[in-house]
């Protein structure tokens, strides 16, 4: 009983009002010295509502999946569609090369939806899961690349589409290497998902 009553002596008003809400979840013992807590505190009356007060205190603005949190996910769950579309591409290739880039890109489409339902649901593993995809992503940017200069060094008349290729594969890898930045620094990651990469 005593530990239960300093549990909830540290607690904030808005926190024992949820708890008196859904009373039949704890022991006897927890009620009873929830319901001892509860008279203790000065009366609603004397100061501000808590329905009123903590709620707003407690939600920063900054909290959710919104600006540019949003458009992450919005990417990875669109790059399901464009992983699945690029190992189907590859996939009729002769090469057992391409056959291992197109396993690759099917398992990057199903980290990308992994990943991006671990932050909806603001999982506690969400940084380690946007790191990974992050660093595949990377990955797959310079692996396009060097199938570029490789396929420039070996037929300079297809200069055209390795150029092509090359500038795919940085364009990809900048563009991880600018989220990546994001997620260090952002205080909207730190607040939604509890810490940055």
């Amino acid at each position: 009983m005593t530990d239960f009553a300093q549990r909830y002596r540290g607690i904030p008003d808005y926190r024992l009002a949820q708890l008196a809400a859904d009373q039949s979840a704890l022991v006897p013992e927890a009620r009873e010295a929830l319901r001892a807590e509860i008279a203790r505190r000065p009366p609603p009356v004397a100061r501000r509502s808590v329905e009123v007060e903590e709620p707003v205190s407690a939600k920063h603005s900054l909290d959710g999946v919104g600006g540019w949190l949003a458009w992450y996910c919005l990417g990875l769950f669109g790059g399901v569609y464009k992983e699945i579309r690029l190992a189907v591409s590859l996939h009729g290739g002769i090469s057992s090369v391409m056959l291992v880039f197109s396993i690759f890109s099917l398992g990057i489409a199903a980290w990308n939806l992994a990943t991006g339902i671990s932050i909806v649901r603001r999982a506690p593993f969400a940084p380690r899961m946007i790191f990974i995809q992050l660093t595949a992503g990377g990955l797959q940017g310079a692996f396009i690349a060097a199938d570029g200069a490789a396929l420039l060094a070996s037929s300079p008349r297809s200069a055209g589409v390795a150029e092509l290729l090359i500038g795919v594969g940085v364009g990809i890898g900048a563009g991880y290497a600018i989220w990546f930045r994001y997620f260090q620094v952002s205080k909207r990651v730190m607040i939604t998902l509890g810490r940055n990469l």
